[in-house]
This record gives C-alpha cells, sequence and structure tokens, in this order.
C-alpha cells in the first residue's frame, strides 16, 4: 500500500501522473547533479595566487613612492597644440599644508613660464601637483569647466565667486587656457583636492584663485612689463594701399589707425592712385624674448597723394586729450568725415543719374557705398540721432544732427547699431548701423547724404572746421614733440634703407 504525505489526497489523474517518479521510487531518488570539479586541484591556492598576481602593481607603486620619498618630479612643460587638456606634474613645497600655497613668491603656479623642466631636480621633501589644462572652447563658462573638473558647485561657485574681485568670468574667451592645479588626496579620490587655478587673461596679466579653507578662495592677479619699441615702415602704393603697408611691414591696426586719421581730408575709395607713396612711425610692445605681442599707437605718418603731402602727429595736450594734428597743430578731426565706410566702393555719386528702379533721370542727393551686406557704417561726427527706423523708399534709416547746422542721414541699413534710437548721443566713428538693402535698393550698399542749414550738399566736398587748434604752452609742446618724432624717423628710416641696399647687393653677388 503506498504512502501519501500528510495533506490533501491528490486526485487519481495527478496519482497516475507522478506516482512512478515521486512515490514508487522515493527512497532511490537522486536530484539533478552539479558539474563535478577536477580531482586533486587546490582551489583556495590557485584563487590566492591570482588575488596576488593583480595586487603586485599595487604593491610595487607603493614600494617605488616610498623608495623616492623627498625627490623632487621631472616637471613636464609640453604642450600639444591639439590637445584641450594637458597634465602636467608640478613641485608643492612640504611645508605647506593641504589646500594652501606659500607666499606670491614661492606660489608655484604664479607664472606658466615658470614650469620648466630641470635635468637634475633638487633633493628636497616635495608632493606632486597635478595641473590640468583646459583649453577654453566656444560655450564654455568658468563654472562649466569646474564642475566637468570634478568640483563640487559649492566649491565651484565659491571659486568663480572668489574670482571676480580681479576678472570678469564672462570674458573668458574661445582659445583662453585655464589651469587647474589639483594637490594628490585619497586613493579614491581621481584628480585630488582642488587647490586653485590660473589664467593668463592678456599679454601682460595673470589672474589666479588660491584656496584658503574648504570653501574660501582667494583671488590675485599678476601684471608685467612689456618693453616699448619703435618701428618705422614706408612704400609706395602699386595696387593698394593695404597690401603696400603690409608689405612694408605694418601691422593692420596701425594701418587702420593711419587711415581713419587721414580719412578726414582723403577718400579713400577714389583719391589713392599707383605710385603714391606713405611713410609711419609707429610703437610695438615686446615680450621678454623680443616677440611683438601688442599694437602701439600710430606716432607720426605722411601720406604723399594728388600731388600734396599730408602730415598727421600725435599729441597728447595739456587736458589729457590726446589727438592727431597736421604741422600747424590743427586737428585733423572735422566736424564730418568723408567717408563714413570702411572698405566700400563709391558706386554712385551726387548729381543727375538714371534712377536705376524708376528708369528716368533725377537727381540723386547723396552718394552710394556698394559693400556687403552686415559691413559697419559709423556716424560721420558727433550728433544725436534725430531719426532712427524705417522711412519710406530710405528703409531703415538713421538720421544726426551734428553742430555747426550740418545733419547726415544713412539709408537702407539691414539693422541699427545697439543702443541706437531718437534722441542717443553718438560719437564720431561709432557705429550705428550696418550695411542693407532695405526700402527701394538693388543691392546692398550705404545712401549718405550730407545737409546744410537743410539744404542739400556734396558730401564729398564738404569743407567743415577742424575740431581744435593748439596755441600757447601747446603749441610749444606740439612743435618740439615734431621734430623729436621725425628725428626718429629718420634714424630708424635710414636703417631700413641701408638693409635694403645691403640685401640688393648680396642678391647681385648671388
Amino acid at each position: 500500500m503506498a504512502f501519501f504525505p500528510s495533506g490533501p489526497r491528490p486526485s487519481r489523474s495527478r496519482v497516475n501522473v507522478f506516482m512512478p517518479e515521486a512515490f514508487m521510487k522515493r527512497n532511490t531518488y537522486i536530484p539533478r547533479s552539479r558539474p563535478s570539479s577536477p580531482q586533486g586541484i587546490r582551489w583556495r591556492r590557485v584563487f590566492f595566487a591570482i588575488a596576488l598576481l593583480l595586487a603586485l602593481p599595487k604593491l610595487a607603486m607603493l614600494t617605488f613612492s616610498h623608495m623616492t620619498e623627498g625627490q623632487t618630479p621631472i616637471l613636464s612643460s609640453s604642450l600639444d597644440g591639439s590637445e584641450n587638456i594637458r597634465l602636467v606634474a608640478l613641485e608643492r613645497k612640504k611645508n605647506v599644508g593641504p589646500g594652501q600655497f606659500a607666499s606670491n613668491d614661492e606660489a608655484s603656479f604664479a607664472s606658466s613660464g615658470e614650469v620648466v623642466a630641470e635635468e637634475e631636480p633638487a633633493v628636497e621633501e616635495t608632493d606632486s601637483v597635478l595641473e590640468k589644462i583646459v583649453r577654453v572652447a566656444r560655450g564654455d563658462t568658468l563654472m562649466g569647466i569646474l564642475l566637468d573638473a570634478g568640483l563640487a558647485r559649492s566649491e565651484a561657485h565659491a571659486a568663480v565667486s572668489a574670482l571676480q574681485e580681479v576678472y570678469n568670468p564672462r570674458s573668458l574667451r574661445p582659445g583662453h587656457e585655464v589651469v587647474l592645479t589639483f594637490v594628490p588626496g585619497a586613493e579614491d579620490e581621481v584628480d585630488g583636492f582642488f587647490a586653485g587655478l590660473r589664467m593668463q587673461v592678456d599679454v601682460d596679466r595673470n589672474v589666479m584663485v588660491l584656496r584658503e579653507s574648504d570653501e574660501e578662495f582667494l583671488a590675485k592677479e599678476e601684471q608685467w612689463e612689456l618693453q616699448v619699441a619703435p618701428f618705422a615702415a614706408q612704400g609706395e602704393i602699386t595696387s593698394s594701399l593695404y597690401n603696400a603697408a603690409v608689405g612694408a611691414g605694418m601691422p593692420s591696426p596701425v594701418m587702420i589707425q593711419m587711415i581713419r586719421a587721414l580719412s578726414f581730408d582723403v577718400d579713400f575709395q577714389r583719391d589713392i592712385q599707383p605710385g603714391d607713396r606713405f611713410e609711419a612711425l609707429f610703437e610695438r610692445e615686446l615680450d621678454e624674448s623680443g616677440q611683438a605681442v601688442r599694437e602701439g599707437p600710430l606716432l607720426y605718418a605722411t601720406l604723399e597723394t594728388g600731388g600734396r603731402a599730408l602730415r598727421i602727429f600725435r599729441y597728447t595736450a595739456q587736458d589729457g586729450e590726446t589727438d592727431y594734428f597736421n604741422e600747424r597743430g590743427q586737428s585733423v578731426r572735422k566736424t564730418l568725415m568723408l567717408t563714413p565706410i570702411d572698405g566700400a566702393r563709391l558706386s554712385s555719386g551726387y548729381g543727375m543719374r538714371q534712377h536705376p528702379i524708376l528708369g528716368y533721370s533725377r537727381m540723386h542727393r547723396g552718394l552710394d557705398f556698394a559693400a556687403p551686406t552686415g559691413t559697419p557704417i559709423m556716424a560721420a561726427g558727433d550728433g544725436v540721432v534725430t531719426h532712427a527706423g524705417r522711412k519710406g523708399n530710405y528703409g531703415i534709416t538713421v538720421e544726426l544732427r551734428h553742430p555747426n547746422e550740418y545733419t547726415t542721414l544713412y539709408a537702407h541699413m539691414s539693422r541699427l547699431g545697439r543702443g541706437i534710437s531718437r534722441g542717443t548721443r553718438v560719437k564720431q566713428g561709432q557705429v550705428i548701423g550696418y550695411v542693407g538693402t532695405t526700402g527701394m535698393s538693388t543691392g546692398p550698399h550705404l545712401h549718405y547724404e550730407v545737409h546744410l542749414r537743410g539744404q542739400h550738399v556734396n558730401p564729398a566736398s564738404v569743407d567743415s572746421p577742424p575740431g581744435r587748434t593748439l596755441d600757447g604752452r601747446d603749441l610749444e609742446l606740439f612743435r618740439a614733440t615734431t621734430e623729436q618724432v621725425q628725428a626718429q624717423y629718420a634714424a630708424l628710416a635710414g636703417r631700413i634703407v641701408a638693409d635694403a641696399v645691403q640685401l640688393d647687393a648680396a642678391s647681385r653677388v648671388e
């Protein structure tokens, strides 16, 4: 008789299905077996050996670190321009506590130029400090860079807030390099303990943030003097003033200074001809290696064009105002500029013409300057905005009221300049709008008009009075300055001529 376990008695059909396996052979039932292990292998010893092999690199590193304690690590100052992040080992003195640095003279990241490889490091107790150099990309912010480096939000905010005392983080631009400094911390910290940052924000200025405590940072700045040196350039115009100036070694910013100072008397779109000559004296700022890192002001320039020689000199009056003056001490700055746009082509003059859209002849009461859409348009002189917006066939237009009963009009703009509205005061040369083709226009250009006492006048023939004439003590000092500047130019120009003669003689010998 079969024996059933306690509980409800199974039905007959269920007994018929399971009885052969579950009941009839209950005492001889063998459960499903696991894969058997090979005999004779000591698995515990094998596991121990594997663990030992995995731990050997860590033990070796610890041993090496203990043996080399007190030696200065070799520094690496190379920067691969294609990489956005670079890691550099840097020295830190033992007596400086975590998160604190020595004095300004001893701070190891006071200047990027102090990271130099040493063939024979000094025997001194030091710890390695990690520098991470991040190249700023478009859209990056300092807060985002610090967060990406692993800083807590509160820590990053404290560092950025401290930096604002000496530098505006919003001024960060693509291409800047932010050097983040970390001190080795616990083993579970990947980058270590954040100690501070530094940036070179100008050719002669560094800003730094140093940690003082867990959540406090101190901002500092470091500046150094650049060497100022005079340079001379001269040449003959064959195709364009730009090509001649660049060929003579004149930097573009200096050439722009010369063009703007002479634009009150010269129409650079029409007056410049092949065979005209120029000469200039200007300053450049050099670093320790003698490389030019910043362009200084134009001190003197002469332009020979149309049978006349125009000379300008830079002079700072006793009241602190700096401007360019001619030989007679008269400011070259006049009430109105001849051309309120750079790099444009005069496409239509003042007078009768056949209208390009209407098809019949009528008076053209201004000058048209063809230029690409978006080219900046400058105020021809100091004044007040009397109209800013659309004006019939003129499209988007700006009108200015100037001293001496002059008014000017600028039409067919694509958009207004920032802050330009009715009643706004503008300075000569300030951008008031951008070239476009709004209104009745066949293409992007500036339509420029000048009115005198309400009547249209030809902008190309306006002879406005100079802005200032020196007298008294200022005139005496100005004349002494012009003599000194011309003598300085003559000395440098003579050297240039001598060098050119030597090069020509050498080329002939070859």
